[in-house]
Parts: structure tokens; sequence; C-alpha cells
């Protein structure tokens, strides 16, 4: 199959121009100035005049379960409100594992992402899970967690009884069998499409044992497989760190978990030196601005960081915390929310740096390195954005627009793998008026199998509030 989508306003190494792309089967085969496009041939012809086209954005860290959780609790900190995600997380079974994939896929592919990390504490659900990515149309680096500490134990709070039973702990390890269970799911990803990679997931550094580390060293080196993490989200994290002689990386990088595979989810409480010392190992930042400002958890330091050399990604987080996967309201908040740090506009992120975060730093964290491009020989996961409308027309259609006034109303076309899942804002990839009946009836045989709990840790919570922030 061959595309050739004509006149766009191309996003290129110097910005936009007038161009033509050629794809031919999933990857771009030629890219011409919009003048020179009438040699090319192709089996479909699409008109882009009045649209940019740009890589695939690439949600770089969410928790695929939790779509079916908006409008729960999320006017908390992170160590508070964990409790009500795991009290639903743990009613889940394969059909709201199924729904839920498949509606935050329908919302992402509305948004122009064409890819996206899953993060996800459902081990036990990995075969319907990869199913529904697979359905999905989209690429995924599916990441399922491995941990066996608590943070509550980390911080030395004891739950009361019923709370301590409700919320549970991290499983028992078996190493061996969970060794032997990733494998399978390795397995079962590469039987696949193509499009859909086994991530390892450790849920969060501290909160694995030495045991663990080992594990994820050699899981990580048999299968030749990138890891994705959370690291130093909140200031209560920061603090569990200091248990280690010069911190939590230093520690990581001892114990040989830095490299290039390895990413990060926010990041937001690193000190100088631990910046360095990630750049320096190659490791990527999935910076969530949306949901660290609403669990208060904090700001990310981008001059910081960028001027440290760390590679920077854009993440959506859970829809229970971040709110919409919706990467141009990510962008936006990534531009804005550095003017508060420094008055040096020197140091604000421009438009491109902050395309850059969502589809290069994106491919980077799922160790594709031809994808976040539009080239010859890269993977065709593409996105047209009309820039012709009300919201949009703009003087100047430079990244800087793009970013400011672009939204997912304004998303035309999407291409993942060289085939279009989205096609005048219809979603080709699969029946979406099915999944919102499905996931509407998961929704509400998950609230009845919790209702009853919830006001439990509503009645806990303010006595774990004073002890953990009095």
């Amino acid at each position: 199959m061959s595309v050739l989508i004509e006149g766009a306003l191309v996003l290129g190494e110097t910005g936009f121009s007038a161009a033509s792309v050629l794809v031919e089967g999933n990857r771009i085969a030629a890219v011409v100035p919009a003048a020179e496009a009438g040699h090319l041939a192709a089996r479909e012809r699409v008109d882009g005049r009045g649209t940019w086209l740009i890589p695939g954005l690439i949600d770089a860290h969410a928790h695929g379960y939790a779509t079916l959780l908006r409008g729960t609790e999320n006017a908390m900190q992170l160590e508070l409100w964990a409790l009500y995600t795991v009290l639903y997380g743990r009613a889940y079974d394969e059909r709201a594992i199924r729904a839920a994939v498949l509606l935050g896929a329908a919302e992402r592919i509305r948004a122009g992402i064409t890819g996206w990390v899953d993060h996800t504490p459902m081990v036990p659900l990995a075969e319907a899970a990869l199913a529904a990515h697979e359905a999905s149309g989209l690429r995924v680096g599916y990441a399922a967690f491995l941990h066996d500490l608590s943070d509550y134990d980390l911080m030395h709070l004891d739950l009361p009884p019923a709370l301590a039973a409700l919320a549970g702990g991290p499983p028992k390890l078996d190493v061996e069998t969970y060794a032997a269970r990733f494998g399978d799911v390795v397995g079962m990803a590469r039987a696949g499409s193509g499009r859909v990679r086994v991530l390892l997931g450790p849920n969060a550094p501290q909160r694995c044992s030495p045991g663990a580390w080992g594990l994820w060293r050699r899981l990580r080196d048999r299968h030749g497989v990138s890891v994705h993490t959370h690291l130093m989200e909140t200031a209560a994290q920061a603090k569990v760190g200091d248990r280690f002689e010069g911190g939590l990386i230093a520690e990581m990088a001892r114990q040989s978990l830095l490299d290039p595979t390895l990413s990060v989810a926010h990041g937001i409480w690193l000190s100088p030196g631990e910046r360095e010392l990630l750049a320096r190992h190659g490791v990527t930042i999935a910076h969530n601005p949306a949901s660290n400002l609403m669990l208060g958890s904090g700001i990310l330091p981008y001059a910081d960081s960028r001027a440290a050399g760390v590679g920077l990604a854009l993440g959506t987080d859970s829809a229970n915390t971040g709110g919409r996967h919706d990467l141009f309201e990510a962008m936006r908040l990534a531009m804005m929310l550095p003017r508060i740090a420094t008055t040096d506009h020197t140091a604000w992120p421009r438009g491109r740096a902050v395309v850059d975060m969502a589809t290069r730093g994106g491919a980077a964290v799922l160790g594709h390195p031809d994808l976040g491009r539009i080239a010859p020989g890269c993977l065709a996961d593409l996105v047209l954005i009309r820039h012709d409308g009300a919201a949009t027309l703009a003087m100047i259609p430079d990244e800087n627009a793009l970013v400011q006034h672009a939204s997912a109303d304004a998303v035309e076309a999407v291409m993942v793998d060289g085939r279009f899942v989205l096609r005048d804002r219809r979603i080709l990839a699969f029946d979406e008026a099915a999944v919102l009946a499905e996931a509407r009836d998961v929704i509400g045989e998950l609230r009845e199998r919790t209702a009853h709990r919830v006001p439990e840790i509503a009645a806990a919570i303010p006595a774990i509030a004073a002890r953990l922030f009095g």
C-alpha cells in the first residue's frame, strides 16, 4: 500500500515547509517539496493543504486502566490518592482492562497520539491487555509493574488495620515465577503485529528490594527490553531515597540500573547532581505536568534538566490524576510552567523543544529511534492537524503556533504504521460506539464493587494526612 500526502506544512529539521510525503508500507519513502511531488506515484493521494503534518505524538507515561476512573478522587497528594486507586484497581477483571485500554485508545487517537507507554499494575491481566492493545491500532510500550516493597512501610506509616487489609501490600515476589511469566508476555507481544512491545516496568526503584533490582537487571538483559519506572515524584519519595549512601540515584548507578534503555516518570525532586547522573547514563525523564499539578507533587525544573543534558519526553499519567490524555494540553503546560521559575526568557522552552519532547522524546522512551521524525526510512506514524480553522489560523504557522493553539479538535487524520486509524475525524481502527457502550457498563460494575469501601478510606485519610504532612 502506498499513500501520498500532498501539500501539507511538514515538520522537518528546520521547521515547517510545504512538502509532500510518500508512505510505502509502514515507512516513509520520500519527502519532497510540494512543487516537486508530481513524479511520485501512489495508490492513494491525500490532500494535505491547510494542515500541519507532524510525527505522531507519543504519550510517554500513562496507566491504561485508569480511563474507567474519571471523576473519582484526585484532590489530595499522591500518597493519599493512591489508596483510592488501589481499591478500584483490585476490582478489575479481563473485561474491565479491555474496556479501559480501548476507551483510552479512542481518546488518544482523536488527540493525535500514535504511541504510548502503558505502565500497568494489572500484571495478571496481561493477555487481555495485550489483545486490547493490538486491537487499538496504536503503538504501545506495555510495561508491567515489578515491586515488592510498600511506600507506607518505607515511610514507617502504619495504616489502620481495615485500611491495610483493603489496600493490601505489594505482591510477594517469587523471582522465578515472575521471570517465567515475563518471558511469556514478551513472547506474546513479539508474536503480534510488532506495534506492541513489552517493557520492564518497575513501579519505582525504592519499591524494589535488592532481589527485585537483581531481577530488573536480569530480565532487561535477557530479553533486550527497555525499562520504565516512576522516580522522585513527590517530596516524601525523595526523603525515602535518603536511606541510600549518596541517595537513591547514586545507588541505582552502583546497581547498574542506569542506562539509555531506562526512562523515568516525573523526576521532580532530583538534586542537580542526580540530574547530571541521569544525563550521563542517557536516561530520559517523562514529564507529566498536568498530574504533577493535580496532585500537588511539584513542578519539574525544566531549565535545570535541560542544562544537565537530560532527555525529556511528555506524558499524561492517569486519567484519575492528570485528566485528559491530551498531549496538546501537556505541551502547553510544558511550555508555560518554566516561565514561573525564572525571569530569564532565554531559558524558557520554545515550541520546537516542546514538540520534540512529545515526539522524539517519546520515541526514545519506546525504544524506537525510527520514530519521531518525518524522513525517509522512518516509521509512518503521522498526524494531520488543520491550521486553517478558527482556533489555529496563525500569522506565523510555526511550532509555537502549533503548541499554543492546536488541540484534539483540529486533528484531521492519524496514521500508525502506514495505516490510517483516524480519517476525516472518524476512528477506523475499531468500533468506537461499541467501546463506549462497553465502557459504560463496566464503569457501573466497578462502582458497584467498590462503593461500600470508599467511606473507609475517606474516614482514615485525615489521620494519615496529619502523620505524613502535618
